[in-house]
């Protein structure tokens, strides 16, 4: 029954954000659904990060959450520095992937860089991409080894991550090649933190900066031409993300591929920190 507080503790987190929420609709009916949604989501995680510290005490049994789960902010000069290793890994990768999209001939032209968009590519890295990292490579990596093990938790966890961001409004055809892309990256992201030596930094690093750079892109950076055949720049002709391209997803494996020996040296930092087995089987 140890998966039992894991599976509750969202089903209780969604609803009460939403409930909560939908008080400010009775406040001014005039926000709109997205607006209320977005609310929504920012009271469902202030929720956690509430609930966090108690759960840390009570389920993981520590006493220095914030360490525990990567977010040791005693050391800033080193916090920087980790961030910025994967930051600037983000963008060798993305730089490997345009300059094979530009060899081709599909790049049409490159421009500057639009303020709005900055901005907006900020809030997404310490926003959006700090919460994504702080509930699936922090909260449920842990759970996933303190329930399975650390080489199941890790799968398990990936996968998780990859069903969260299911997508309706695309074919089935694109949608496969983008969870499958999302899942690697969830390995990835995984393998950056046993390499920061449990630092969560440095897959905020990884995870914003192939985010927010890609949205620069997206923003009218760079133009691809009409005739770049859509899988090598996402699932599909209407989604343009390399994470479910041809290109990034064959990038991924290389990189899981050329980290597993690194990986299996340094992983089991994640064994100890929730009290699972040496042996990586359930505790």
């Amino acid at each position: 029954m140890q998966w039992l507080p894991t599976f509750s503790l969202f089903l209780f987190l969604y609803p009460a954000g939403w409930f909560i929420s939908h008080l400010f609709y009775l406040i001014n009916q005039d926000i709109s659904a997205n607006d209320l949604s977005i609310i929504g989501t920012i009271i469902t995680f202030s929720l956690f990060l509430i609930l966090l510290p108690s759960w840390g005490k009570i389920r993981w049994k520590t006493n220095h959450l914030w360490l525990s789960i990567g977010l040791d902010f005693k050391n800033k000069f080193r916090a920087i520095k980790i961030f910025f290793s994967g930051f600037i890994f983000s963008f060798l990768l993305l730089l490997i992937f345009s300059l094979f999209i530009f060899l081709c001939g599909w790049i049409e032209s490159i421009g500057y860089i639009k303020v709005g968009a900055l901005i907006n590519a900020i809030l997404l890295i310490f926003g959006i991409v700090f919460a994504e990292e702080l509930v699936f490579r922090a909260w449920l990596l842990e759970e996933m080894v303190l329930l399975f093990g650390l080489r199941r938790g890790i799968i398990f966890q990936s996968a998780i991550f990859s069903l969260a961001h299911y997508r309706s409004d695309i074919g089935l055809l694109a949608l496969i090649p983008f969870l499958t892309g999302l899942f690697l990256f969830g390995i990835v992201l995984t393998l950056r933190r046993t390499i920061d030596n449990g630092s969560l930094f440095g897959c905020i690093g990884l995870h914003g900066g192939l985010v927010g750079i890609w949205h620069l892109f997206d923003s009218g950076m760079v133009v691809f031409s009409m005739h770049t055949p859509y899988f090598l720049l996402g699932p599909s002709k209407d989604m343009m993300n390399p994470i479910g391209s041809v290109v990034g997803i064959t990038i991924l494996l290389i990189i899981i591929f050329f980290q597993r020996r690194l990986f299996l040296r340094t992983g089991r930092f994640l064994a100890s920190t929730v009290n699972a087995s040496s042996k990586d089987e359930t505790p």
